[in-house]
């Protein structure tokens, strides 16, 4: 028997998975709690609003519109609104009224009332109009579409002007006010009639009555005329048209009363053998033939024809109304005997602008005024009017120039500057010998001798340039004085200048006459010169020894003569007045001024100028330049050199005694002011 104790298999249970065990506690959730819960949350916001909310009366114009408020929760309550503080739009609406949106704010303020004015929408104008006439219509000054009833629509509401026009009537204005709201008015218009009736009768009667080309009526008759300044127009066959004005006020009749026709013109065509005679009608001049004259009916009418050159012919002709008549004349020519007589001899004559052979014979010319013209080649043409006579024997006789003389004919010889200074014309055509001979006495080593030939004209002043004249350049410069002597009265040549000073004044004075400036500068640095400007420049080296110097083929030595002493009175140099101021003088001799002297205190020299030597020396356009060694070659018109250091002087002056100085072909040079330097003007003729 087998011991082993026996094993029970147990067998596992399904599992089952058991029921929450449901804790119990004091507090069993219902239903009804979660309604109090909410009723008493909705309690809780609702005091919260009523208490955060603030009140707003909303007044609207019409009352009557719909209010709708956006952007928020709000209750209305009566004619109030509850509302939170913040910000909503406002939408008011009503069937007459335009929709308004307005933004509003509510602010923390217990109680807030606000107004909105509602816009009416436009409304209609029926105008009832007493005449029967169209009419324009115009509101505030913009004109109004009309329909066919006379209804204006679409019209805002408010005050309104308005004004009626018609063609035949008074305009009409006044004002009328438009309740809009889509409501139809009626405004009742009569017009004021802008016309008179005017009474018009004519004699002969049946007369067409025309007023602004519109036919009236016949006379005798009363017509409609609008107001204002009107003509009248009367018309008959048979009858010169009659004009009448008139002024028409608005409804104050007229009566014109009878207005007299005249019958129509004749007409005479005039004619005439030469062609372009002058007629007179009863001596009223009418024209030049051919020509067709209306005149008044009427018999005997004495008709002339006239012409230069030919007799006049009258005639007598009758012409009745409406009448056209031909009338002619032959005029016979009258002739004149000229004769002529031309140097040259074969010269040219011409009559009229055609060729009539040699100038040299004798002509019978109409007796009508005549152009003769004689030319020859190489000559300026003459040319004269005459006027021959049946009875008369004219002589003309003329002498051609050469062109070289008629050119100079009309040269003005002697010009005025801007300034007041006069200058005087020259013309060289003269070769001649500047500087001096080593024998002669006083002769300094930049006194070369230089042979030049001059041929451009060319005007020089006559005097030297004064104080007064240089201040209407440089009102602030003063020539100073020495030793208490003044040297800036007005009449004294002005000194003290440089000679860049001296050229700017020369082109002040060519702007002044808007002529080319002759130097050429930038600011104060000369930078040449313009050799073909005729603007004011200063002498040429080669222009003031010719003029100083040259004399009837010879070159003086001083401006007197060829030795010292200088005669009494000849110029203002340094003599024994100025012996107290100065070291070498001319004892012997006495000008009568200590500096310098007022222009045109001395006789002037050959050439007609004033102190050329004297007084003041003066600056020369030329750069300083010494020639050395011999040369045979001329020079034409020279200008100087190109460039420099320094400026030619020439002249002597008030404090120049000695027989060097004295001389005229004495050179200076330098650049700056000096008591003793000034200068005159000149220019190119072209």
């Amino acid at each position: 028997m087998d011991n082993k104790p026996s094993i029970k298999r147990i067998q596992a249970a399904q599992f089952t998975p058991t029921a929450a065990v449901e804790t119990k506690s004091g507090f069993v959730f219902k239903p009804i709690y979660g309604v109090i819960a909410a009723l008493f949350l909705i309690v809780l916001v609702s005091g919260w609003y009523l208490i955060s909310a603030r009140s707003l009366i909303i007044y609207t114009n019409p009352i009557d519109a719909e209010v709708n408020l956006e952007g928020g929760f709000h209750l209305k309550l009566g004619d109030s609104y509850l509302l939170l503080p913040g910000q909503y739009q406002a939408v008011i609406t009503h069937q007459d009224y335009f929709t308004l949106s307005s933004d509003i704010t509510v602010s923390s303020q217990e109680n807030q009332t606000i107004e909105l004015n509602l816009a009416p929408l436009p409304g209609s104008l029926k105008i009832n109009l007493a005449e029967n006439t169209e009419i324009e219509v115009f509101i505030d000054g913009e004109k109004a579409q009309v329909t066919e009833n006379l209804i204006i629509k679409d019209i805002s509401a408010g005050e309104h002007r308005y004004t009626i026009t018609s063609a035949r009537f008074q305009n009409y204005s006044d004002t009328v006010i438009i309740e809009g709201k889509r409501i139809q008015q009626s405004l009742d218009v009569s017009l004021v009639p802008a016309w008179a009736d005017i009474s018009v009768n004519s004699l002969p009667e049946g007369a067409e009555i025309y007023a602004d080309g519109e036919l009236l009526g016949k006379t005798p008759a009363s017509v409609e005329l609008l107001q204002g300044d009107r003509d009248i127009v009367l018309k008959l066959s048979g009858y010169k048209d009659k004009t009448y004005p008139l002024t028409i006020k608005a409804q104050e009749d007229q009566k014109v009363g009878t207005l007299v026709l005249e019958k129509i013109d004749g007409q005479i065509q005039l004619t005439s053998s030469p062609q372009g005679a002058s007629v007179t009608i009863d001596g009223f001049y009418v024209g030049q033939t051919p020509i067709t004259a209306p005149v008044t009916p009427k018999n005997g009418m004495r008709v002339r024809f006239f012409k230069d050159g030919y007799q006049s012919v009258s005639k007598s002709v009758s012409v009745k109304s409406g009448d056209k008549i031909d009338l002619s004349a032959n005029l016979p020519e009258l002739l004149g005997l000229v004769r002529i007589s031309a140097n040259p001899s074969d010269a040219l004559l011409y009559v009229d602008g055609r060729l009539s052979g040699r100038a040299s014979q004798s002509l019978k010319l109409p007796a009508r005024q005549t152009r003769i013209t004689i030319k020859k080649e190489g000559y300026a043409d003459y040319s004269t009017a005459v006027i021959p006579h049946p009875e008369l024997t004219q002589n003309v006789s003329v002498q051609l120039k050469t062109l070289e003389e008629a050119k100079w004919e009309n040269v003005k010889q002697t010009i005025t500057a801007a300034d007041g200074q006069t200058l005087k014309l020259f013309r060289p055509n003269d070769t001649f010998t500047m500087g001096a001979s080593r024998r002669e006495q006083g002769r300094r080593s930049n006194e070369t001798l230089r042979t030049v030939q001059l041929t451009r004209p060319f005007y020089m002043a006559t005097t030297e340039t004064t104080n007064a004249q240089f201040k209407q350049f440089q009102a602030t410069h003063s020539s100073s004085h020495v030793s208490g002597n003044s040297l800036d009265n007005d009449q004294l040549p002005v000194v003290n200048v440089s000679w860049v000073e001296a050229a700017k004044f020369c082109n002040w004075l060519s702007q002044q006459e808007n002529l080319p400036l002759f130097y050429n500068f930038e600011n104060d640095e000369f930078k040449g010169f313009n050799s073909q400007s005729n603007g004011y420049r200063l002498p040429t080296e080669a222009e003031w020894a010719w003029v100083a110097r040259f004399k009837d083929g010879d070159m003086l030595r001083y401006s007197w003569g060829d030795a010292l002493p200088p005669p009494d009175k000849s110029e203002n140099i340094a003599d024994r007045s100025a012996a107290s101021i100065l070291g070498v003088i001319q004892a012997g001799y006495d000008d009568g001024y200590i500096v310098t002297s007022p222009v045109k205190s001395f006789a002037a020299n050959h050439n007609g100028l004033f102190d050329i030597n004297g007084n003041v020396s003066e600056w020369i356009s030329d750069f300083y330049l010494i020639k050395t060694g011999i040369s045979s070659e001329t020079e034409v018109d020279p200008l100087g050199p190109a460039e420099g250091d320094f400026h030619v002087i020439r002249g002597s002056s008030w404090s120049s005694g000695g027989i060097s100085d004295l001389r005229l072909s004495y050179r200076e040079y330098g650049n700056d002011r000096k008591n003793t330097i000034g200068f005159r003007i000149a220019r190119f003729l072209d």
